[in-house]
């Protein structure tokens, strides 16, 4: 007798396996990202304040760059539920957003090197503050992201947008 489907076994929590699992991996990736972003801000923020030297700051951000750029195609491998394929992608363009950020900074300290550069131009420390936010920024939202891919439920729109935020914010 092959029973009612067709002879195979069927798991009805199939999905919720699925999204477990993702969930599980999501937050595991994240939590690493986050933290290196972190360590990322104070590092050029060190910059910005003169408390490090150019040489110094490349050495550490080529080091931070590497490691995000290991995770960035970690969560570009991820198999996101279909739901939420729009916010994963968003997550995945605001980590490439903090990696340009680095490359900017990067760029600021490559001018230092110039030998012809007067030794008080300030364009190094507008390339220091341009990269300094690209990351901030690009964090922040990462963060406002990852808080919905987490706590998403099937049947639910997944929406990461002002107004859904300030709906959050009146609930609690």
């Amino acid at each position: 007798m092959r029973g009612l489907f067709g002879g195979r076994r069927r798991s009805v929590f199939r999905p919720g396996k699925e999204l477990g699992r993702y969930r599980n991996e999501l937050h595991e990736r994240t939590q690493r990202i986050d933290t290196r972003l972190g360590q990322v801000a104070d590092e050029i923020e060190a910059l910005r304040r003169r408390d490090i030297d150019p040489d110094t700051a490349i050495e550490r951000l080529t080091v931070h760059e590497e490691a995000l750029e290991e995770e960035s195609e970690g969560i570009q491998e991820m198999l996101a539920p279909e739901e939420l394929h729009g916010l994963h992608m968003e997550y995945e363009a605001n980590l490439e957003r903090s990696l340009r950020g680095i490359l900017v900074v990067e760029r600021g300290c490559a001018i230092t090197r110039m030998p012809h550069r007067p030794p008080e131009d300030e364009e190094p420390y507008t390339y220091y503050k341009r990269g300094s936010g690209n990351v901030t920024h690009a964090r922040m939202r990462m963060v406002e992201i990852v808080e919905v891919l987490l706590t998403w439920e099937p049947g639910l729109p997944a929406e990461a947008t002002v107004a859904t935020r300030m709906e959050r914010v009146k609930k609690a």
